[in-house]
């Protein structure tokens, strides 16, 4: 986020006149006076300042008018996009799985629960948005409810991943390269979805997992894509 040039538009999110310098967010075309940044509660999703027309959902998180156009609320059509998603997967990565992965569509608290209880600690800034977990017999995505489409298939894709990875290389114990291969699957779906612009924004991002999905995009420039597959299954 950046101060840019001064403006006779109105903000976002007051509505009032941006007289001095305005504030947007990346590759967002709304613009937001000082004042709005500094004190409005922000979108649990996008980071925006909230304006009038928001939605406060039952796990408390609060969601502007441009995420909530997309959300997925609705367990059918979460699992339909989670079906598409791995589809996809399949079809262009050929991560196939012997022992398929169930699919949850949870609440904020819900994930947070499932995440502390096998011990997983995301990096700093990392918000959760998705979690593959393997409890005995149970292997299983738990989606957050109320993500806009691309960010729950990305998502999808990324956790699918670790279901992969559970299955073929258990042994795997490097996290940059289980979470930058991880990256690298959402960012191939990306670029199959014809998403192209959100897919480069993912290596140029500050994402903590972005360093990783590097490692593994200059991995795959040596080896190509079966080369990365087999070096992950002869990692530990």
């Amino acid at each position: 986020m950046s101060p840019a040039r001064p403006t006779r538009d109105r903000c976002a999110s007051c509505g009032g006149p941006l007289n001095n310098n305005y504030y947007t967010l990346l590759d967002r075309p709304e613009r937001y006076c000082a004042r709005c940044i500094a004190t409005r509660p922000r979108c649990a999703t996008c980071g925006a300042p909230l304006g009038a027309a928001h939605w406060s959902l039952h796990d408390g998180r609060l969601q502007c008018a441009n995420c909530h156009a997309t959300a997925v609320y609705d367990p059918a059509v979460a699992r339909g996009l989670f079906d598409e998603t791995v589809t996809g997967v399949v079809a262009q990565l050929g991560l196939t799985l012997n022992v398929g992965v169930a699919f949850r569509l949870v609440d904020a608290p819900t994930l947070e629960g499932i995440r502390a209880s096998g011990g997983n600690v995301p990096p700093a800034g990392y918000n959760t948005l998705g979690l593959y977990q393997r409890q005995g017999y149970i292997r299983a995505i738990y989606m957050l409810y109320g993500l806009p489409r691309l960010g729950f298939r990305t998502t999808v894709a990324h956790e699918y991943a670790h279901a992969w990875q559970g299955e073929r290389c258990p042994l795997l114990r490097d996290e940059m390269l289980r979470e930058g291969h991880a990256e690298w699957v959402a960012y191939y779906h990306l670029r199959w979805l014809g998403c192209g612009k959100a897919a480069d924004r993912m290596l140029t991002s500050q994402h903590p997992y972005r360093p990783a999905l590097d490692q593994v995009l200059e991995l795959e420039r040596r080896v190509g894509v079966a080369g990365v597959h087999a070096y992950l299954m002869q990692a530990e």
